[in-house]
């Protein structure tokens, strides 16, 4: 797909699919960093030495990425694509060898986006990012699915969220309350995101949505007895791509004091 017509069409997509979401819109203005990170893009080669991506599917994916983090004035601009011929790391098998994939091939100050085959220890997730990696810029980075970059491009947006903070909004699987008394303590930790009772690995379609729509049908209650009502839209979510309209003012806020952390380190 053209590049500027994915992005034109994007807020259209979350209009048909739910009830226009525009979380960001509906509190306090945003505060603008007005900040471009340079990014490195690691493709692991496979056994024959195919890429399994094209560079062009992943600046399509950027495309959506930046549309989600533009809200803050926070932008994305790959600088090099570097290839790892180790096929090994094509499908890192656990977390040493993702620890060893930074040691050879981290770029510091730079934001480390690695393109694999499979995760293995993670093999209902599309990517696995450093929490909170913007914080380091001498280790930790993103690990992203080949498949889910091509044809789930929101879900870079949801692990460039854990690398600026934020989790997922099921964290916990339940244990955050639907009246919020709990919200700071359990959960992602954030206010304006809902109680999410998904459970990892779970089926999604007929259990926690409906068979078509993005609507919530899960009839289970919380430790209160009342009924969950989570936003389906939230990009830290997992529900399904076309359900995701955008974050919340909150997780916004989350991310950029997560940033002003450490931003004169970048």
């Amino acid at each position: 797909m053209n590049r500027k017509l994915l992005t034109v069409l994007l807020p259209l997509f979350c209009w048909l699919s739910l009830p226009a979401q525009y979380y960001h819109a509906q509190q306090h203005p945003l505060p603008i960093l007005n900040k471009e990170f340079s990014v490195v893009a690691h493709i692991t080669l496979d056994t024959v030495g195919s890429a399994g991506i094209t560079e062009t599917e992943i600046l399509e994916s950027f495309d959506t990425l930046n549309y989600y983090f533009k809200p803050i004035g926070l932008s994305f601009e790959i600088c090099e694509f570097r290839y790892i011929d180790n096929f090994q790391y094509n499908s890192p098998l656990n977390t040493n060898e993702w620890a060893e994939m930074q040691a050879k091939y981290h770029q510091n100050n730079r934001i480390n986006v690695f393109f694999v085959g499979n995760i293995s220890w993670a093999p209902d997730d599309c990517g696995y990012s450093t929490q909170a990696g913007i914080t380091m810029t001498e280790k930790g980075g993103i690990m992203m699915k080949k498949p889910c970059t091509a044809n789930i491009p929101k879900s870079v947006a949801h692990e460039f969220g854990h690398y600026f903070g934020l989790f997922n909004t099921n964290e916990g699987f339940g244990a955050e309350l639907v009246n919020g008394e709990n919200c700071e303590s359990e959960g992602d930790l954030i206010c304006d995101t809902p109680a999410d009772p998904y459970i990892t690995g779970d089926t999604l379609v007929g259990k926690y949505l409906l068979l078509e729509g993005c609507r919530f049908i899960l009839p289970e209650l919380d430790a209160n007895g009342e009924f969950y009502r989570p936003h389906v839209a939230n990009i830290m979510s997992y529900y399904p791509e076309d359900c995701k309209c955008g974050f919340s003012y909150q997780q916004y806020i989350r991310m950029v004091e997560t940033y002003r952390m450490v931003e004169g380190m970048w």
